[in-house]
C-alpha cells in the first residue's frame, strides 16, 4: 500500500537519533520513493536526486512537494512515447491537482504548512494524506 511504504520513509530517519536530519526525506521525494516501491518504476538514484529540489514547494514554499513528487510519479506512470498528446497522462495530472487542492485547500506549500504542519511530524501528515489520496486516484484512473 501507498500510504505504509509513505510511512516508511518518513519514519526512517528515527533511527538515526541526532543524526536524522542527514537522512530526512522531504516530501516529494516521499512521495516519489513510495510510488517506485508500490508501483515498481524502476527508479534509479539520479531521479530521485531529481525530486530533492522540488520539497518544501522548490525551497520556496511554492507548489506543495507532495503534490509534485506524485505528479513526477504520473509523468512516469503514464506519458507515453512521442508522438503523443498524452490525453490520459493529462486528464489524470488535472484530476490529482484537483482532488490534492479540494483535500488541502491549496496547492502552494506556505498556505498547506498553516493549517497542516505540526512541530512533532512536521508534514509528515499531509504526504500520508496525499499518498491515500493517490492510491485512490490510481486505482480510479484505470477507467480512463
Amino acid at each position: 500500500m501507498l500510504k505504509d511504504m509513505a510511512i516508511s520513509y518518513i519514519e526512517s530517519e528515527l533511527k538515526y537519533g541526532e543524526e536524522r536530519k542527514l537522512y530526512h526525506f522531504n516530501c516529494a521525494e516521499t512521495l516519489l520513493c513510495a510510488c517506485n516501491d508500490t508501483y515498481n518504476l524502476g527508479l534509479d538514484n539520479k531521479v530521485f536526486k531529481a525530486i530533492v529540489p522540488f520539497g518544501g514547494g522548490f525551497y520556496s514554499e511554492k507548489a506543495c512537494g507532495a503534490l509534485t513528487g506524485a505528479i513526477a510519479a504520473l509523468g512516469i506512470m503514464f506519458s507515453e512515447d512521442k508522438p503523443t498528446s498524452n490525453d490520459k497522462l493529462k486528464e489524470i495530472t488535472r484530476r490529482w491537482v484537483k482532488v490534492f487542492e479540494d483535500e488541502f485547500g491549496s496547492t502552494e506549500c506556505k498556505d498547506i504548512k498553516k493549517t497542516h504542519r505540526d512541530e512533532v511530524t512536521g508534514c509528515g501528515l499531509v504526504m500520508i494524506r496525499a499518498a491515500e489520496l493517490f492510491e485512490k486516484e490510481i486505482r480510479e484512473s484505470q477507467s480512463i
